[in-house]
């Protein structure tokens, strides 16, 4: 590749402990249908072998960028420190444990050109060790604008950057929030404030553009801790506050979207107290009434059920469990 001329996309990968994942993370982007781009591998300081692979992967393909950070500075600053090197027209983030079908780039380079829009959406589809694919459908859920993508992610949609294309424009002569060693919900808070401060044009491909693997040794899908709650519900209110800010009307919405979290962690065997703890706001949210109004009756009696019966608590969560097993979401 001529090192003058900026690759169509750079493709984002930030690598900590992912030696046996990552082969299969950049094989299944140097074998695209569209081979205009650069992949910015940014290792964050890995105790793992994932140096070697990395360097083993640049000599045979110029197109391979590492980036050696000295200290491990966690996923946030990662993807930071790659969008700042990158080069690209476009941005593509991908997690090296997870991987891309052949066609993924095209498709997303394609729509984006034809859209002109700054941000394009793909589907994904999650993947678990038997090899089994659950769609996770995103591309007719998003809408067109940056209030019906942020409308979507307040109600459970996915906040995942991965699997969409990002022009560079939204990046250029702006900074976002980056918090060292941030581990949670790290996506949300940069697509939160791309689309509530650049209010970017978005186009949808019905495409899968991502395979995410449903990785038992992610630190997303092991039992939390308070470290782990306290870290997530400071990135989660870090949102709201940004959502707030932006007086989109969004007011139900944005409170819905911490009820519900609040729900799911009181309910996977969080202390209400310790929730409590980390943000006043909190002991509001888990009122019964304010439940009600803001996510319904079953849910906030759900809630309270799980806060105050301790045997009803274990029970739904196992259940909850069993049926994304059955799903292939686990």
């Amino acid at each position: 590749m001529n090192n003058d001329k900026r690759p169509a996309i750079s493709v984002l990968i930030p690598v900590y402990n992912v030696e046996k994942y990552l082969p299969r993370c950049l094989d299944s982007v140097l074998g695209q249908t569209f081979q205009d781009f650069e992949i910015v591998c940014v290792n964050d300081a890995s105790p793992d072998n994932s140096m070697a692979v990395l360097k083993r992967y640049a000599e045979a393909d110029s197109r391979v960028v590492i980036i050696d950070k000295p200290q491990n500075e966690g996923l946030m600053m990662a993807r930071r420190t790659g969008y700042k090197n990158a080069r690209g027209d476009y941005f593509f983030f991908l997690d090296s444990d997870d991987y891309l079908p052949k066609y993924a780039l095209q498709a997303l380079y394609d729509r984006a050109n034809e859209s002109e829009a700054a941000i394009t959406v793909g589907n994904m589809e999650l993947v678990n060790e038997q090899g089994r694919k659950v769609l996770r459908p995103r591309a007719r859920r998003v809408g067109a604008t940056s209030k019906s993508y942020l409308k979507w992610m307040l109600n459970w949609g996915s906040p995942s950057l991965c699997g969409s294309l990002f022009s560079r424009t939204l990046f250029d002569g702006h900074e976002y929030t980056a918090l060292m060693r941030q581990g949670f919900s790290e996506d949300r808070i940069l697509l939160t404030e791309i689309l509530t401060r650049r209010e970017p044009k978005i186009a949808v491909s019905d495409t899968v553009t991502y395979y995410y693997w449903l990785n038992n040794e992610s630190i997303t899908r092991k039992r939390p801790s308070d470290k782990s709650v306290t870290e997530q519900f400071k990135a989660l209110y870090l949102c709201y506050d940004i959502v707030n800010d932006a007086k989109w009307g969004l007011d139900a919405d944005n409170k819905n979207y911490i009820i519900r979290y609040l729900s799911l962690y009181v309910e996977k065997g969080c202390s209400p107290g310790l929730l409590k703890s980390i943000d006043d706001r909190n002991a509001d949210f888990l009122r019964f009434k304010v439940m009600k109004r803001y996510v319904g009756a079953r849910l906030a009696a759900h809630t309270w059920l799980c806060c105050n019966m301790p045997l009803y608590r274990p029970v739904m969560h196992g259940i909850r469990l069993l049926i994304r097993r059955l799903q292939g979401k686990d």
